[in-house]
């Protein structure tokens, strides 16, 4: 038997529950998204459409309008009383109308957390940190630079190094993570059996939230 497995930081990456936020904040995740659509090559036109969709799909607060679903932020409008469902990973984005080309595009620089995350500015990729800066790729790459000789301590360090007038929202970059993917894959003779979990650290206790067996495959040798 051979047992193997992985552990993935799942604050290295944009937080597209983030995108259900209203008021004010709905605008700005919807902008960073736009620019992580354009770093990575895709449509950025996708961004309001997502965002609209993610709003419409979270859980409706209460509200007295005439369909009794909460007022839409972007037009006033109740939401309809039978929303979307709201996605839980990234392959179920297809609920939401996204083709599985963009979702494919999408997956190395995006997460779905139960709840709203800052991007750890310690593990990110250059693409997410310059779309949750607002800042050029170059100035991106110096903080990765800067972070493999020293991991940042806290934000401050971090906003020591960029370019001047650069501004940090504590809501959307941290220095610490708190949710992680689990991988596990186990072998035994001929049969392959995967499994992954999304786990959160709690202090000094980490919780399983989620755990999903992949479909068991014959191996090949």
């Amino acid at each position: 038997a051979f047992l193997s497995g992985s552990i993935l930081d799942l604050q290295a990456r944009y937080n597209l529950r983030n995108l259900a936020a209203t008021g004010p904040q709905a605008k700005a995740e919807e902008d960073i998204l736009k620019r992580l659509l354009e770093l990575i090559g895709g449509r950025s036109d996708l961004a309001p459409t997502l965002a609209r969709a993610m709003r419409n799909a979270a859980p409706a607060v209460p509200a007295s309008g005439p369909t009794g679903g909460a007022p839409d932020p972007q037009t006033d409008t109740p939401r309809s009383t039978d929303p979307p469902l709201l996605p839980e990973r990234i392959s179920q984005l297809g609920w939401l109308g996204l083709d599985a080309d963009t979702i494919a595009q999408l997956e190395p620089y995006v997460t779905l957390l139960p709840v709203r995350t800052p991007v750890n500015l310690n593990t990110a990729p250059k693409e997410v940190l310059a779309a949750v800066l607002a800042i050029d790729l170059a100035s991106a790459e110096r903080l990765v630079q800067t972070r493999q000789r020293n991991p940042f301590g806290g934000v401050e360090a971090a906003r020591s190094i960029l370019p001047q007038g650069t501004s940090i929202d504590e809501r959307n970059a941290t220095v610490t993570s708190g949710f992680f993917e689990v991988r596990g894959r186990l072998r035994l003779e001929e049969r392959v059996v995967e499994e992954r979990a999304l786990v959160q650290r709690r202090g000094r206790q980490v919780v399983t939230l989620h755990r999903e067996r992949l479909a068991s495959v014959e191996s090949g040798g």
